[in-house]
């Protein structure tokens, strides 16, 4: 293990410092450093705190002069390094705040809530998270329907009836403490993606109209949704129940 002086302080600092500018993750740079310079005291909670504080604008490498406790930990350095650090991960804790920072869960509270404004927000479910060329073509076929809508009967769409399949799944889903987000006034929480649950499930076909479901049928245990399926199970029940409408 190398000698814990000053100057080697300096140099793990100015490594922190320097592969920060460069963009390189907490986590990556302290697996460098445990591999390269052999520390086993450096926790990592220090290099995100030293960090963060690069992050900040604060290029100083060397401890701030105090002559024990401060008196207050919500100083602006405290500030703009909590600040930093949520800034990169909106899903951080005040638990890891204070493994990092090294000060109480009730000065990181306070510096979040009052001093920076941020409160806990849960995340939103969406089925999935789409991508930019999946969002624009929903937009695409908004648009389409609404010209369509405007050029016709507005009855007709009333009469429209659609369906698909979907997978019940029999699981717990998140809880909602561990998908909280720090969030600013009018900041819009993080949505999550459904899951890729691999436990007991089943399949629902569900067809539906204006007015409602039209149709839920769950598919049998062991049994997949095939052409044979739909055509002597699944259109037979659909038009009785369209019948009755």
């Amino acid at each position: 293990m190398a000698p814990k002086d000053d100057n080697f302080n300096l140099k793990w600092r100015a490594y922190i410092e320097f592969r920060t500018i460069l963009k390189i993750q907490p986590v990556q740079i302290f697996s460098e450093l445990q591999e390269i310079l052999c520390m086993d005291y450096l926790s990592r909670s220090t290099v995100e705190r030293w960090a963060a504080r690069f992050r900040s604008g604060d290029a100083d490498v060397t401890d701030l002069p105090r002559s024990g406790r401060p008196v207050s930990t919500t100083t602006s350095e405290n500030i703009a390094i909590i600040e930093s650090m949520v800034m990169e991960d909106k899903c951080i804790t005040v638990n890891q705040l204070e493994q990092s920072m090294e000060i109480s869960s009730r000065a990181i509270h306070t510096i979040l809530t009052t001093e920076l404004g941020y409160r806990s927000i849960c995340g939103k479910w969406v089925p999935h998270e789409l991508s930019e060329n999946q969002r624009l073509a929903r937009l695409n076929i908004a648009k389409k329907l609404l010209e369509t809508y405007e050029n016709c009967d507005s009855r007709r769409l009333t009469e429209i009836i659609t369906g698909d399949e979907t997978w019940v799944y029999y699981s717990k889903p998140y809880s909602k403490y561990k998908k909280r987000s720090c969030l600013r006034g009018d900041e819009q929480p993080a949505k999550i993606p459904r899951p890729d649950f691999r436990k007991p499930k089943i399949m629902h076909t569900i067809f539906f109209s204006s007015h409602g479901i039209v149709l839920q049928l769950p598919c049998e245990s062991g049994k997949a949704v095939t052409a044979t399926f739909f055509t002597e199970q699944v259109l037979p029940n659909l038009i009785n129940n369209i019948e009755k409408y």
